[in-house]
């Protein structure tokens, strides 16, 4: 499958629907060709900004906790409740 470069963010949320700053966010890049990892920490508004990687499957993690799997598309954004 041929798949392009991507904008993606990740907004973390607590269980009453607000934004969780200075979260660590690392997403894992699971195809075998990729190998690779990339960490940002979420702003004021919750939000973890990632630009430039291939779209594709990724491992979500928070503060190191696995937080899920997903396939990502460029302008995607994954809401995660913490």
């Amino acid at each position: 499958m041929s798949w392009g470069m991507a904008d993606l963010s990740v907004r973390v949320l607590n269980d009453d629907g607000e934004s969780l700053s200075g979260i660590s966010v690392r997403l894992e890049f699971t195809e075998l060709t990729r190998g690779m990892s990339v960490t940002e920490e979420t702003d004021g508004d919750g939000c973890a900004y990632f630009s430039g990687y291939k779209e594709g499957p990724i491992k979500v993690y928070l503060n190191h906790k696995n937080y899920g799997e997903y396939d990502y598309r460029d302008g995607d954004d994954i809401d995660i409740t913490k």
